[in-house]
């Protein structure tokens, strides 16, 4: 035994005590000493870790021991204490690998992840250090014969910082619960009154999308040989896609399908602001104002200042035109809006290709007017993006020849969107809309 401790007693002659710095950064501790459980069946190693350890202080704390002569009596010890910071255990008591099982114990039915564990053995060949180290929840293992006071102390050092670490996210965890815990109290005693907000909501939301279908124009109108008719089916309750279509004098009738970016509420608070928009246009142009109203480019230049200016936050891509009655021209400018419009003429289509940028995007977009000229029989066919998303074809050129050829062979929406095979009673991923202007024999 006192072979055992040859080099620990040695070393307490000496000067070779290490000292070591407290970390400024760790939290002062609250107990008044560190609780040392030494577990060991020789009383002589009982005394020379006393004596070895006696000055011993850490972040201005000494150290308090507690004995135990065998691993039975250190479960009982244990069980009653659970302020224990660090235990010295012996691997060989009263039998072989009792140490190890005490190990086990306190981790696995005591569940005490906290206590850090220095094993000490006088065998080492009983227990082969890199096993032990593996197989078991330990700080340190050690040779009794290697443990110097300067050895041992570091090992309590690290052990006990060890401690504090895992005491400090242990608090942290514990507040962290608690205040989950407050939390879900609070949460599950206003479920009530957020289940009726969100009753309240949507109301509110139907309610709005009643206002805004009343925004909708007649599902069809006729001026001479033209009819324009439209068909809106919203991914939500209210929609981010609009549709209008109105007299502007005795020979104009403009038209317009927009998107807005996104879908819902929000987008579809954008399309009143957009109905309003041209509403002002068109009122200012009767009373012999407002010229731009004729003119999709302009009108387009105007309505993406004004986004920009507003700085709402969403962009709209919208096809705008004004058909001439009497000279069956059509005058129009595209700010985004794809798929492009399609042109069915004999029984043939063909899109209007019109690469440009959605409104309310850059400030720097510009707009240009196009034409082209109603034969009779023909229709022109404007469709959201949302009809992309409901095609089962693999990719958008597909998708896009697969749509020109349906509404060439089709006159009116419900058989156009039949041809399609798409079912707007269903959920949709995006807003659908579909606006169609036809022009018929002269009678």
């Amino acid at each position: 035994m006192e072979q055992h401790f040859n080099a620990l007693q040695e070393s307490s002659s000496g000067n070779e005590i290490l000292l070591f710095a407290a970390d400024v950064e760790v939290a002062e501790q609250e107990q008044a000493c560190w609780t040392v459980l030494i577990v060991d069946d020789e009383p002589e190693i009982h005394q020379i870790t006393l004596m070895a350890l006696s000055d011993f202080s850490f972040l201005q704390h000494k150290l308090q021991f507690i004995s135990a002569f065998s691993a039975a009596e250190a479960q009982d010890i244990l069980r009653q204490n659970n302020n224990i910071a660090l235990i010295l255990l012996d691997v060989v008591m009263e039998t072989d690998d009792a140490g190890l099982m005490l190990v086990r114990y306190i981790r696995e039915q005591l569940h005490n992840q906290l206590v850090r564990i220095i094993l000490r053995t006088g065998q080492p060949g009983q227990a082969p250090e890199h096993r032990i180290i593996l197989d078991y929840d330990i700080n340190d293992y050690r040779s009794k014969t290697e443990l110097t006071v300067q050895r041992l102390t570091t090992s309590l050092v690290s052990a006990l910082r060890a401690y504090i670490a895992i005491e400090q996210l242990a608090q942290l965890n514990e507040n962290l619960e608690q205040q989950v815990q407050a939390r879900t109290q609070q949460l599950e005693s206003t479920n009530q009154q957020l289940q009726q907000s969100l009753a309240e909501l949507e109301a509110g939301v139907r309610a709005g999308k009643t206002v805004q279908f009343k925004l909708l124009p007649a599902p069809s109108l006729h001026c001479a040989e033209y009819q324009f008719c439209h068909a809106l089916y919203p991914s939500e309750y209210m929609s981010g896609d609009f549709v209008d279509y109105f007299a502007v004098d005795e020979h104009k009738v403009a038209f317009y399908i927009a998107d807005v970016s996104g879908h819902g509420v929000a987008s579809a608070f954008v399309t009143v602001y957009l109905k309003r928009f041209i509403g002002a246009k068109l009122e200012s142009y009767q009373r012999g104002g407002c010229s731009r109203l004729i003119d999709p480019a302009a009108i387009l230049a105007e309505l993406n200042k004004e986004l920009l200016k507003e700085n709402i936050g969403k962009y709209i891509a919208l096809f705008y035109a004004v058909l001439d009655t009497r000279t069956a021209e059509i005058t129009y400018a595209n700010a985004g809006a794809f798929p492009w419009p399609l042109l069915v003429q004999q029984q043939h289509g063909s899109y209007l290709e019109l690469k440009s940028t959605p409104v309310g995007m850059f400030d720097f977009a510009s707009y240009k007017n196009q034409r082209l000229l109603m034969q009779e029989n023909s229709s022109l066919v404007l469709w959201s993006d949302g009809v992309l998303d409901v095609l089962p074809q693999q990719n958008t050129e597909q998708k896009l020849q697969h749509l020109l050829q349906a509404s060439a062979e089709q006159n009116d929406i419900a058989a156009l969107l039949k041809a399609l095979a798409i079912d707007p009673t269903q959920p949709l991923p995006d807003d659908l809309t579909i606006l169609k202007l036809t022009r018929h024999p002269r009678k």
